[in-house]
């Protein structure tokens, strides 16, 4: 019998072999190889999404400004991921000031020092001689977090207030007011936003930075205010002494 014979009676032994099975066990006889092949096809592609998984933080980093490798040997942490620039973080700042209304469009700026100044009404964040946050200005407060986690800049949070003398014994001058407000903003965005309170530092300047005449209420109103400063750094280094 030569090989054709034999790949012949071979083919014939296996087609009465399936022919003989009733027609349930036909199927089923089929349905064995494509469930391998399946079983397969899920094994590489697990094997590779458990691959991807693992090694994702090297591809990819963990996000904004914190993709970090360690020098070999040096033990020191290189920044090499997407440093915001000012003009990024700026129209950061503008689509969050925009979506919650917090103030007039103008409220964000990007000064020539490449620093961004957001300026936040102190009307819409406190009750007259108040330090208490109002429930409205939690929620303005959640989407500046939301720019300011988006980067690594240094965050300066200014405290403004007109000249209208203070009548409270807790805040006998419109420098405590002024500080207060301040540090609770600073507060809200540190405890409660999640943002890093080393990059935040606080300051305060009473009514000695007015940005309009303090002579009708209007322009007092614009002079009670709220200012968060984005910087590269902060202006002074701690020692490590």
């Amino acid at each position: 019998m030569d090989l054709e014979e034999l790949k012949k009676d071979g083919m014939d032994n296996f087609y009465d072999e399936i022919l003989s099975f009733p027609p349930e066990r036909r199927d089923n006889k089929w349905s064995i190889s494509w469930s391998d092949l399946m079983m397969t096809m899920f094994i590489f592609f697990a094997v590779m999404y458990i691959y991807q998984t693992g090694n994702s933080d090297l591809l990819f980093g963990d996000g904004p400004g914190k993709n970090n490798l360690s020098d070999q040997g040096s033990q020191k942490v290189l920044n090499i991921g997407i440093t915001a620039n000012p003009s990024k973080v700026y129209d950061q700042a503008k689509q969050a000031i925009s979506e919650v209304m917090v103030t007039h469009p103008d409220s964000v700026e990007l000064m020539k020092d490449g620093a961004v100044r957001i300026v936040l009404a102190g009307d819409l964040l406190f009750d007259p001689g108040r330090v208490d946050l109002k429930i409205g200005a939690r929620y303005q407060l959640d989407q500046i977090a939301r720019v300011l986690n988006e980067n690594d800049f240094a965050v300066n949070v200014v405290g403004h207030t007109d000249d209208a003398p203070t009548r409270s014994k807790q805040y006998p001058t419109n420098w405590e007011l002024s500080s207060k407000r301040a540090v609770m903003v600073a507060r809200y965005l540190t405890e409660v936003a999640g943002v890093d309170e080393k990059r935040i530092f606080v300051s305060a300047h009473s009514f000695h930075q007015s940005v309009m005449p303090n002579d009708t209420s209007y322009n007092r109103a614009l002079n009670r205010r709220v200012e968060i400063i984005l910087i590269k750094q902060k202006p002074y280094v701690q020692s490590n002494n």
